[in-house]
């Protein structure tokens, strides 16, 4: 629509006006979460820094070891902060995966962040892996 006399003219039936089709990529919409820690805001660990990089950018798993107070904890919680966004397809599967455990949000239509789990330190080897529940099974 260029005027308000074309409006006119649309609203009187003298000529048509085509159909407007909004085209918008649903994870465009979807807030990300802050997850409250950057990287950016830590200081040194250059080296350990540079890992979480690459692998977020590979999607690779990582695996922190080390004597408390090594900042293992901080650089961990930072790491979704520097995840890439997730592409519509990964987005549908995840919450696919989620809808058909149970654990999608009623409000929550489509996840668009990427699924993020930071296991606790006491955790043994078998619920590191997945534990010992089938897919089917109550938890």
């Amino acid at each position: 629509m260029e005027s308000l006399a074309q409006l006119v003219a649309h609203l009187r039936g003298e000529i048509s006006i085509p159909s407007y089709i909004l085209q918008v990529n649903p994870l465009e919409v979807v807030e990300r979460v802050d997850a409250g820690i950057d990287m950016a805001h830590i200081k040194g660990q250059e080296h350990a820094k540079r890992a979480l990089e690459v692998a977020a950018a590979g999607g690779h798993n990582l695996l922190m070891s080390g004597p408390p107070g090594g900042g293992k904890t901080l650089l961990a919680r930072s790491l979704p902060t520097i995840l890439p966004q997730m592409s519509a397809d990964e987005a549908l599967e995840v919450t696919k995966i989620y809808s058909v455990s149970g654990l999608l949000p009623t409000d929550v239509p489509l996840i668009a962040q990427r699924p993020f789990r930071s296991p606790h330190y006491t955790i043994s080897n078998v619920g590191l892996v997945g534990g010992a529940a089938g897919p089917n099974q109550a938890r």
